[in-house]
């Protein structure tokens, strides 16, 4: 289902933050998968916890607003040049 599609049944009935920003996300709609990210946090959605492994957010990763979002929820950062190198013994 469309992005702008699962917006207007958002209207009428739930529809999961996290799947709105899903669907977002893979049209490379940076504001509205933020806003939707931001409403899934605050509503406390489980699936949120998968954020940092999911490659459909990765274009987000440089925004700080994402990066409010992944501390807020107290995820490890999954972005950055200090997870491209192995930690030091």
């Amino acid at each position: 289902m469309a992005a702008d599609e699962l917006k207007r049944k958002a209207a009428k009935q739930y529809v999961s933050p996290i799947t709105l920003a899903d669907a977002f996300a893979v049209l490379g709609r940076k504001e509205e998968t933020i806003r939707y990210l931001e409403k899934s946090c605050q509503e406390r959605e489980p699936h949120v916890v998968f954020l940092q492994s999911d490659p459909i957010f990765d274009f987000l990763h440089s925004d700080p607003r994402y990066r409010a979002i992944v501390n807020k929820m107290g995820l490890p950062p999954a972005y950055g040049p200090s997870n491209l190198t192995p930690p030091r013994p």
